[in-house]
């Protein structure tokens, strides 16, 4: 990946904060955000901030650098009339005085498109793998009355559920079989993970 992001390492130096599900990180430099991407430690879904604005790290590598702005011409030194009519050297007004100088113009640096690696060309970042869906069903059977099911797939919130539930009924003297017979439905009818990707 560091091809398509070379403009931005060698222009923009400074650090970048990072934001997860509200969790702030940070800050990173840009080469060890882009080692981070390499290594599928964080995906393109991340949040990064620029200029006080919080933007995906998708938005940040795809919009166009900034042009730098052009360095001020020096202002040029032009002959005096009476120098200009003096000189010997051709008759007829002097060449400065026949032709104006135009201004040069300063080229805006092309911008690339990002290309993305085959592991996120189907929208996915590599941080987020697809859960299995025997490894859940499993999970669901034989420790559901827990909510290690729900961990696997990243439904934390229902995980902790059915652990509060299953304390619960046990304290109350009446076993595990409310939380596992919940946890025997999701095994069944549960294809997607608390991210929205379906399981394979």
């Amino acid at each position: 990946m560091s091809a398509p992001h070379e403009y931005k390492v060698m222009t923009e130096p400074q650090e970048y904060k990072l934001r997860w599900r509200g969790r702030e990180t940070g800050p990173y430099p840009l080469p060890e955000i882009l080692r981070k991407l390499d290594e599928h430690e964080i995906g393109m879904g991340h949040e990064i901030l620029c200029h006080d604005k919080w933007t995906t790290l998708d938005e940040f590598f795809a919009a166009p650098p900034e042009p730098a702005a052009p360095p001020p011409a020096a202002p040029a030194t032009q002959p005096s009339l009476a120098a200009a009519l003096s000189s010997p050297a051709a008759p007829g007004p002097a060449p400065a005085l026949r032709e104006k100088s135009l201004p040069q113009r300063v080229k805006a640096p092309v911008s690339r498109p990002v290309e993305l690696p085959p592991a996120m060309a189907g929208g996915k970042t590599p941080a987020l793998r697809p859960r299995r869906r025997l490894v859940f069903a499993l999970l669901g059977v034989f420790l559901g009355f827990l909510g290690v099911h729900n961990y696997y797939a990243r439904q934390w919130l229902t995980g902790l559920l059915q652990l509060l539930l299953s304390i619960a009924t046990v304290l109350m003297g009446f076993g595990i079989i409310a939380s596992w017979a919940w946890a025997m439905v999701e095994a069944i009818v549960v294809h997607k993970d608390g991210d929205g990707i379906d399981m394979i």
